[in-house]
C-alpha cells in the first residue's frame, strides 16, 4: 500500500512539473510539441502535413543524374546529365473544366515512371530529395510502375502520339551525296506512328478518339514534336493538333 502511495505521489510531482513548465514556458512547448508532429520537409522548412498537389499538377521523384557517358567517361558536377524523367511520388485529382464541372481523370498513377520535357515544371527539394511539380500535360511518355521503360511497355497520354521519326541525309548545294565519313543526318517532320494515347476529354466528359493508328506514316508541323528515347532510340512525342496529314 505504501508502494502505491510513493508512486503516486512522484508521478503527481513529475506531472505538476510538466504543467508548471508549460505555463511558464508557452512558447517554447508550442515549439517542441511542433517540431513533434512535423514528418516532412519542404525547401529546408518542416510541415506538418504531406506536400499533395492539387488539380492536375504531379509531383515526381527526378531520376538520379548520370555519372559516366556510354564511353566510361567519368562526369562529376555541373557535367552530370541531368535526366527529366523520375516516379510519380503524388498526384492531384484532375482537371475540373470551371464551366461544366466536369473532372478529368489523372492518366498516371503514383509509381508509373514518366518522362518529360527538360524546360518543364519547377524543381524543389522535398525530404533532402529532388522533385519535379508537372502537370499532367508535361508527360510525354509513361511506364507502368514495375514495368521495364521498353518501347512496348511505354504508353503515351491524351491525345499524344509517339512517332518514330525519319532521317534524312544532308547533301550539298549540288545535290551530291555528302560522303559517308562526313555525312549528317537530320530529322524530318514525317514518321511512323508507334503509340497511340487514348485521346482528349471534351468540355462535356466526351472522350473524343483518335484518327490516327499504330503503323500509319504521318506528317506533323515542323518543331512541334518533343524527343524521347526509348531503348537507346529516338522517337517523338507530337500532339494529335499538330498533325497534318497521315499515308
Amino acid at each position: 500500500m505504501k508502494v502505491h502511495i510513493i508512486i503516486s505521489a512522484i508521478f503527481l510531482s513529475m506531472f505538476g512539473s510538466v504543467l508548471a513548465f508549460n505555463l511558464s514556458h508557452p512558447q517554447t512547448c508550442r515549439g517542441m510539441n511542433s517540431r513533434l508532429l512535423a514528418t516532412n520537409v519542404l525547401e529546408g522548412k518542416e510541415i506538418e502535413k504531406d506536400f499533395t498537389p492539387i488539380n492536375n499538377m504531379l509531383l515526381v521523384r527526378k531520376a538520379d543524374a548520370l555519372e559516366k557517358t556510354e564511353g566510361g567517361l567519368i562526369l562529376t558536377g555541373k557535367n552530370k546529365i541531368v535526366k527529366s524523367e523520375g516516379s510519380v511520388a503524388a498526384a492531384g485529382s484532375g482537371r475540373v473544366n470551371t464551366e461544366t464541372g466536369f473532372q478529368s481523370p489523372m492518366p498516371v498513377s503514383i509509381g508509373d515512371s514518366v518522362a518529360f520535357g527538360k524546360f518543364s515544371g519547377q524543381e524543389l527539394t522535398y525530404n533532402g530529395v529532388k522533385h519535379t511539380l508537372i502537370r499532367d500535360d508535361d508527360v510525354l511518355v509513361k511506364f507502368p510502375a514495375g514495368k521495364e521503360k521498353t518501347l512496348e511497355n511505354a504508353e503515351v497520354i491524351w491525345d499524344n502520339v509517339l512517332v518514330k521519326i525519319q532521317k534524312k541525309e544532308i547533301k550539298d548545294s549540288g545535290g551530291i551525296l555528302i560522303a559517308a565519313t562526313t555525312k549528317k543526318m537530320t530529322v524530318s517532320s514525317i514518321g511512323e506512328v508507334m503509340k497511340v494515347g487514348p485521346g482528349r476529354y471534351a468540355f462535356n466528359g466526351v472522350l473524343m478518339e483518335m484518327d490516327v493508328t499504330p503503323g500509319d506514316m504521318v506528317k506533323f508541323r515542323d518543331f512541334s514534336a518533343q524527343e524521347v528515347e526509348i531503348d537507346g532510340e529516338e522517337y517523338a512525342v507530337v500532339r494529335m493538333s499538330d498533325l497534318l496529314a497521315k499515308f
